[in-house]
């Protein structure tokens, strides 16, 4: 079941709907999360395709799902771990909303789950199915890190009786609503407590461990006294650690990161049997690709959180977020999914064979050595201290920010005024900032004052609620860059604005149309070339509107059988036709287009 070789998740295929379904709603949760990679998510929630390629650039093939992951998704991530990304797009606008950063009171606790619930409907609008859910627990943040993670997909479906089992998940969707209000959510609980998840094969029962959250702690995996323990943690902390050891009969295996291992006393690694990732794991795509050439290769580092607790009568698997570290258990929030099976093949024994290699073979994990251990690493755990304490004090500021009118009268000035009093200096930090899409030079901020900083002259489409933070040590190396979301009073006409950035011509319009209208998406249609690109026959990029007869049978089949989707179509049309530019939405479309009016059908809400 974690045999690398065979056993491989793809996280595009964990979010892709189930056969026939689409998706309804979506809640997420995260440590860090990286704009280009939930940039990439909608292809798999909204389109059903994996997540491999590159969705750089504003394409026209992902407008819409961006726009539709926005009203229907919700990612709760820890602040201040919005990782900045390599390349600006126009689409990251659309994230905003979807975006709650959560912030714990203290700066040596963290928000730490990683999960998803997601809530798919039938395709077909009237489908008499029921919805289905899925709830994903992994150990994987929302970023391309390539390192090796744990995860595990439940689906179930509502059925006439409450499910006792659920309410812990209950409880957890109760906490993320109390830091930002999710839509509907009672009627979401009523539904979600009805649910009935099947265990993974060959697991026979499972639970949910929110940590962290009110009346809920870190017991489930510090409190059992289990025969055997297997842990697989990248993190390691000396007292959760013995804890565990003077808990478990049997000896306890744990498999780490060599530098974790390291820090740890010689006594206490003479107690347990350590194993840590080979190099040729780690390093295996520089050394797979030292002649090749291509892109740039990435360690693969030890990500999975793992505890497997063995007795008698009964296995428990705990994977999902949580390290074993001290923080993990007492302060953090964390969640947890536990399978529970009595299989021999659920047990610890096919779990070391798989990493170890005994059974004549090699495996990914090496043996660590107690002798290399008690490294003093005081130091870095003073300046990681350090750099928390400031960057949580900063988090916590006020921070106002007003846009007015450039001098130009067409631009706007960013004014971000900064109560920093409360964030004390430390000796060789710097700390700079600057809007998300800002060009110019960043601007330096001084520690224990009030002040404001104005950005000038920005473009409409180019202004963000996304700030860019930057510390930086004395030698000016970068110690910590992010972005933090924050409330800024943004023109209404911005999002339409940008969507005129996009598509900007007929061809780019008719392009998009044509991909609103399509039944079947591919990957290569979304991924695959540049919008806006010439088609491949005259036929398909004739600029008469009545030569285009594919779109008008189009619309006929939609409005018979998806009638939905014209309501996207229109607002689409409304959007880009508005003062009268025919330079993308042909006059002659638009009469076209009237005809199809009377069969958009009201939205849920009942409103027009």
């Amino acid at each position: 079941m974690l045999d690398c070789r065979k056993n491989r998740l793809d996280y595009g295929q964990l979010l892709t709907p189930p056969s026939g379904y689409r998706l309804d709603r979506a809640i997420a949760t995260a440590y860090s999360v990286d704009l280009g990679t939930l940039l990439s998510i909608p292809v798999a929630l909204v389109h059903s395709q994996t997540l491999e390629g590159d969705p750089g650039g504003a394409r026209l093939q992902l407008l819409e799902a961006i726009k539709r992951f926005s009203r229907q998704v919700k990612v709760y991530h820890q602040k201040g771990q919005l990782l900045l990304p390599a390349k600006l797009n126009w689409l990251y606008a659309w994230l905003e909303d979807a975006l709650v950063p959560v912030l714990q009171g203290d700066p040596f606790s963290a928000f730490h789950p990683k999960m998803w619930l997601i809530r798919y409907v039938p395709q077909e609008d009237g489908g008499e199915e029921p919805p289905r859910y899925r709830f994903i627990s992994l150990s994987r943040n929302l970023t391309f890190d390539r390192s090796w993670d744990v995860a595990a997909s439940l689906d179930g479906r509502p059925k006439n009786r409450r499910v006792r089992r659920n309410r812990p998940l209950l409880d957890f969707l109760r906490a993320l609503d109390r830091e930002s209000p999710i839509d509907g959510l009672d009627r979401l609980l009523e539904e979600l407590g009805r649910v009935e998840f099947e265990s993974p094969h060959p697991f026979e029962s499972h639970a949910f461990h929110p940590m962290g959250t009110e009346g809920y702690g870190g017991g489930a995996l510090l409190a059992r006294t289990p025969r055997g323990l297997l842990v697989v943690s990248p993190f390691l902390h000396e007292k959760a650690i013995r804890s565990l050891v003077e808990r478990t009969t049997r000896r306890l295996s744990v498999f780490s990161e060599y530098r974790e291992l390291e820090k740890l006393p010689q006594e206490l690694l003479e107690r347990f049997d350590g194993h840590y990732l080979s190099e040729v794991i780690v390093d295996g795509e520089k050394m797979a690709g030292a002649e090749d050439g291509g892109p740039e290769a990435m360690q693969q580092n030890l990500h999975a959180k793992l505890f497997i607790f063995e007795d008698p009568d009964n296995i428990s698997w705990f994977l999902g977020s949580a390290n074993a570290t001290e923080a993990a258990v007492t302060k953090n929030i964390e969640f947890m999914l536990e399978l529970r099976g009595s299989r021999p093949t659920c047990g610890i024994r096919p779990r070391l064979k798989e990493f170890t290699g005994d059974d004549g073979g090699k495996g990914p994990f090496i043996p660590f050595d107690p002798a290399d251990g008690g490294r003093d690493n005081s130091a870095e755990v003073a300046r990681d201290g350090m750099v928390r304490r400031f960057e949580h004090a900063l988090l916590k500021s006020d921070i106002i920010a007003r846009i007015e009118t450039a001098s130009n009268g067409i631009n706007f000035d960013l004014h971000l005024d900064f109560d920093l009093r409360a964030v004390a200096a430390r000796d060789g930090f710097n700390l700079y900032v600057q809007p998300f899409n800002w060009g110019g030079e960043p601007s330096r901020l001084v520690p224990g004052s009030r002040q404001e900083r104005v950005f000038g002259n920005i473009a409409e489409v180019e202004l963000s609620r996304f700030i860019h933070f930057r510390i930086e040590d004395a030698a000016g190396m970068a110690v910590h860059s992010f972005l933090v979301k924050i409330d800024m009073p943004l023109p209404a006409t911005r999002l339409d604005n940008i969507l005129r950035r996009i598509i900007d011509s007929q061809d780019k319009f008719f392009d998009y149309l044509r991909f609103l209208l399509a039944d079947e998406i591919r990957k290569e249609d979304l991924l695959g070339r540049d919008a806006g690109k010439k088609g491949n026959t005259p036929a398909e990029r004739a600029g008469g509107i009545f030569n285009h007869m594919p779109i008008y049978e189009q619309l006929l089949v939609t409005a018979s059988r998806q009638p939905h989707r014209l309501r996207e179509i229109d607002g689409i049309v409304r959007q880009l036709s508005e003062g009268g530019d025919e330079s993308v939405v042909p006059a002659a479309f638009l009469s076209f287009w009237e005809m199809f009016k009377p069969f958009i059908p009201l939205p849920p809400s009942g409103k027009p």
